[in-house]
């Protein structure tokens, strides 16, 4: 956004507006702050990608999450009433009016049921993850990891303990914490539990296939610390025969092409699961493009599939919706070069 103002200016003008109109008291300053400075991270960025779905998806999560914490509705909608007032009032007549647009647009949606639902639905082997689900907020590791090494010893492939059990729960995870119902030391420990049964599982992932002379380097973009999503990415293109180099979380984009460069896979794979970190993603497709032999990149992550046009405005060259659809979308493509 052009904005003529700096951001602390600029917070410091909401809050402001916000304290005028009795919605925040002077113990919760701190706390009021660091959310209107979250609503124009995600603000800034959906107008940067040109994607009114990407603000009003995240108001709609950060509703949700609020009201479970006991607040009152009016809460983020008069914080979003007062960033829009104070944006008109301080930005270029262009800017403000977009930032308006886009808040208006998130406000309506607010007026519409947005109940987050359950992920553990009517599905294969629902009951193998609901027992799962149950061991890892008991804390109960152990009797975590043996389900799912029996579940693979009594014939279940690994491609459906990660698309029916580990992916399923993880959103299931996510949702509990939003509404309320598990803290996010519960939300670390589960996912925690899930990385280390994965690493158990590569003698199942590397007997799966024959090989295809295909390499794929994959990560998050730096900033980015949900690393499951690309990393089950990764590991199902091991699975369909390809060797799979995964870099994990947070990577320096310098490293990522020095690392490219060296490798020269036929595909890279890069994930974002925020939406502050779209830019780093545009960066990075930026920073391989200017190799000599640039591989093509393959985005993914909730924001991709929240504005299904988002690949594209970084200029990615292929999104994949799902780990599940990752490798055929990624030889379906190559076929095509």
């Amino acid at each position: 956004m052009g904005i003529s103002v700096s951001r602390e200016s600029l917070v410091s003008a909401v809050y402001d507006d916000l304290k005028g109109k009795g919605l925040v008291s002077p113990e919760d300053r701190d706390l009021c702050i660091q959310d209107i400075n979250y609503h124009l991270d995600y603000l800034e960025e959906a107008i940067r990608n040109s994607s009114p779905e990407l603000f009003e998806d995240y108001v709609l999560w950060a509703d949700v999450l609020l009201r479970n914490l006991g607040l009152p509705e009016e809460c983020l909608r008069g914080s979003l009433k007062s960033m829009e007032k104070v944006m008109l009032e301080v930005l270029d007549d262009e800017t403000a009016s977009l930032a308006s647009s886009y808040i208006s647009g998130s406000l309506r949606k607010l007026e519409m049921e947005h109940k987050p639902p359950s992920y553990m639905r009517d599905q294969p082997l629902r009951d193998l993850a609901e027992k799962y689900l149950e061991l890892v907020l008991n804390t109960e590791a152990k009797k975590a990891r043996d389900l799912i090494i029996s579940s693979l010893k009594s014939g279940v492939n690994v491609e459906d303990i990660y698309l029916h059990v580990f992916e399923p729960v993880q959103h299931e995870i996510g949702r509990l914490w939003q509404t309320n119902q598990i803290s996010v030391a519960h939300e670390h420990y589960a996912t925690s539990v899930t990385q280390m049964i994965m690493s158990e599982l590569y003698p199942y992932i590397y007997q799966a296939s024959e090989r295809k002379n295909l390499r794929l380097v994959a990560a998050c973009v730096n900033n980015e610390l949900h690393e499951i999503g690309i990393r089950m990415v990764s590991d199902f293109f091991e699975i369909n025969g390809w060797d799979s180099v995964y870099l994990g979380a947070s990577t320096p984009p310098e490293d990522f092409r020095k690392i490219v460069d060296e490798l020269k896979p036929d595909l890279v794979a890069v994930s974002a699961t925020m939406t502050f970190n779209v830019g780093h993603v545009r960066s990075l497709i930026k920073l391989l493009g200017e190799l000599d032999d640039s591989p093509p990149v393959m985005v993914g992550g909730y924001p991709f599939n929240v504005d299904t046009e988002l690949w594209r405005k970084v200029r990615a060259d292929l999104h994949a919706a799902s780990a599940s659809s990752a490798v055929r979308v990624a030889e379906e493509f190559l076929k095509t070069e």
